[in-house]
C-alpha cells in the first residue's frame, strides 16, 4: 500500500552537487601496495591543499550501524539500529549543518526491524531506505527490503518521514548499501544472503513517482549480479554516472576499490585495486567533480581523500589517510558530502552500550 505525499516530483539526486570545473593543483605522490592478482594504480596522488579534514568526532546518541546522508540545503539524515542487545529497532535523526557541526533533532524510531540500514536522499526530499532482516548470525537466510518517504529539503531537523511505502522485499542478501543520483539511477549492492562469499548489485528507478507509485523498477537483472568476492561494501555514484565501490578481503583486513559506469542496467566495472592492507568496515561518497571520500575504521576512525584519474578509468589519486579519532573500537562508519560540506559518522563500542558519533568539514572550492 503506497501513501502518496502529493508534491512536483524530480529526478533524483545523490550528493546535489553542480559540476564544476577543476583548477590545477599540487599532487603529491603516495605509494599504494600491490595485491596478488589484483591491478594497482600507476599513480597514486590527490591534491593536498584539498584534502578534507574532519575535526574529533563528538557523541549525538546511542546506536549501532548508522548510515548518513547530506542534503545541498544542509540537511542532514541519519540512520542506525538501536543499541540495545537482542534488539533491531531502526531509528532516524534529522540535522541541520551549522557550519561547524549539525544542530540535530530529536530520534525517531521509523517502525521497521532490521541490520545494516542505508539511506540515501534525493534533492526533492524523497528518502529511500535499505535493510537486511537478519544479524551476523543467520546472515545465510537473510533478505533485503527497501522503503520510501518524503522529507521537507527546506524544513527543519524537527520534522518526521512522511512513508510513501511499506517496506518491500527486493533480494536476498546481507549488509546492504544504496545510492541514487540526478538521472533517477538507483543501485543497491551487497552480500550475498544465502552463505556464499559473493557481492552483488542491482540497478533501478522509481516505477512512476509522477503518479505516487515509488516502487523500484529494477532494470538489471531479476536478481542481484555477482560482481566481486568479498565482505561490507559501499557504494556511491554522481550525476555522470560514474560509480566508486568499496569493499573488503574475507577474512583480511585489505580494502579494495572498483571505479565503474552505469552503462543500461549494468556497471561496466574496471579492475578490483588495492588500497589499504589494515582497514576494515570501509564506505565512500562520490562528487561530480570527481572528488572521492573515503572512510574506515581498525585502531580508530581513519578518512582519506582522492579523485578520479582523468588518464586511467581504473585509477583513484588518494591522498594520505589521515586520522579523525583514536578509539580502538570503532565499528560501523559512514560519510556523505553535498553542498560544499562532508559528514562521517561512526558507531563506538568501547563502553557499555554502542555510541554514535559525527564530524562535520568543507570541502575546498575546487571540488564542490
Amino acid at each position: 500500500m503506497n501513501f502518496f505525499f502529493p508534491l512536483p516530483y524530480f529526478r533524483a539526486t545523490a550528493v546535489g552537487i553542480s559540476v564544476l570545473t577543476v583548477a590545477a593543483f599540487y599532487l603529491t605522490p603516495r605509494p599504494v601496495s600491490a595485491a596478488a592478482g589484483f591491478d594497482t594504480p600507476s599513480a597514486a596522488t590527490a591534491p593536498t591543499d584539498c584534502d578534507v579534514r574532519f575535526d574529533p568526532s563528538v557523541n549525538f546518541d546511542a546506536g549501532r550501524e548508522p548510515s548518513v546522508v547530506m542534503h545541498p540545503s544542509g540537511l542532514v539524515l541519519e540512520y542506525h539500529r538501536t543499541h540495545a542487545y537482542g534488539h533491531a529497532d531502526l531509528w532516524y535523526r534529522i540535522g541541520k549543518v551549522n557550519g561547524t557541526g549539525v544542530t540535530w533533532g530529536p530520534s525517531q524510531k521509523d517502525g521497521s526491524v532490521g541490520y545494516y540500514p542505508s539511506v540515501a536522499l534525493t534533492k526533492e526530499g524523497y528518502v529511500l531506505v535499505v535493510h537486511g532482516n537478519r544479524s551476523q548470525d543467520s546472515r545465510n537466510i537473510s533478505d533485503l527490503y527497501y522503503r520510501v518517504g518524503w522529507i521537507d529539503p527546506n524544513g527543519d531537523q524537527n520534522q518526521s518521514i512522511i512513508w510513501q511505502t511499506e517496506n518491500i522485499h527486493w533480494d536476498a542478501g546481507f549488509r546492504p548499501s544504496v545510492a541514487m543520483n540526478d538521472v533517477g539511477v538507483i543501485i543497491g549492492v551487497h552480500e550475498s544472503g544465502m552463505g556464499g562469499d559473493g557481492l552483488y548489485y542491482r540497478i533501478g528507478e522509481f516505477t512512476n513517482p509522477e503518479a505516487g507509485d515509488f516502487t523500484i523498477r529494477w532494470n538489471s537483472a531479476p536478481w542481484g549480479i555477482r560482481y566481486e568476492t568479498g565482505v561490507n561494501p559501499g557504494i556511491a555514484i554522481n550525476n555522470h554516472n560514474q560509480v566508486v565501490e568499496v569493499h573488503q578481503v574475507p577474512g583480511e583486513t585489505f580494502l579494495h576499490y572498483r571505479r565503474g559506469i552505469v552503462k543500461g542496467g549494468a556497471i561496466e566495472f574496471a579492475a578490483s585495486v588495492r588500497y589499504d592492507n589494515h582497514a576494515e568496515n570501509p564506505a565512500v561518497a562520490l562528487l561530480d567533480s570527481g572528488l572521492v571520500l573515503e572512510v574506515h575504521s581498525l585502531g580508530g576512525l581513519i578518512s582519506r581523500t582522492g579523485k578520479l584519474s582523468l588518464s586511467n578509468s581504473t585509477d583513484i589519486e588518494w591522498s594520505t589517510p589521515i586520522k579523525v579519532d583514536n578509539k580502538d573500537r570503532v565499528a560501523e562508519a559512514t560519510v556523505a558530502a553535498s553542498g560544499g560540506y562532508a559528514i562521517e559518522a561512526y558507531s563506538d563500542r568501547s563502553g557499555p552500550i554502542y555510541q554514535l558519533y559525527y564530524s562535520v568539514a568543507k570541502i575546498c572550492d575546487v571540488f564542490r
